[in-house]
């Protein structure tokens, strides 16, 4: 993740959906480095099951889950059932956080910051 970018314009099909995020969350989310890769490697492959999920972690699976259920906290995360694997739930980026492709690269819309992966 590089940096906050301010004033990035997003195609109009990429506008969030959903509750309103809190910043204070989502700021904090940000700041920690596993909760991070959890959001990136969500934007760039899709939903995933948490076992999947922990080598972009690097943690353990129930360090995984941990972060995972702080993000969905924080309303960035959703968890759905699987329909492949009905024992396992698939995480996903939830409907309010937009995932744009730029000339840059790729960008989270949070509503209030957007983040360039």
């Amino acid at each position: 993740m590089d940096a906050f970018m301010p004033d990035t314009v997003l195609p109009t099909n990429a506008a969030p959906t959903g509750p309103a995020l809190d910043a204070d969350l989502v700021f904090d989310a940000l700041a920690h480095p596993a909760r991070r890769r959890l959001l990136v490697s969500l934007a760039v492959n899709g939903p995933r099951p948490a076992a999947e999920l922990t080598g972009a972690a690097s943690l353990r699976l129930s360090a995984t889950l941990k972060q995972l259920d702080w993000l969905q906290s924080a309303k960035l995360v959703v968890r759905q059932e699987n329909p492949q694997d009905g024992r396992k739930y698939l995480y996903a980026l939830a409907p309010n956080v937009a995932v744009a492709k730029t000339e840059k690269g790729t960008v989270l819309d949070l509503g209030f910051a957007t983040v360039r992966l």
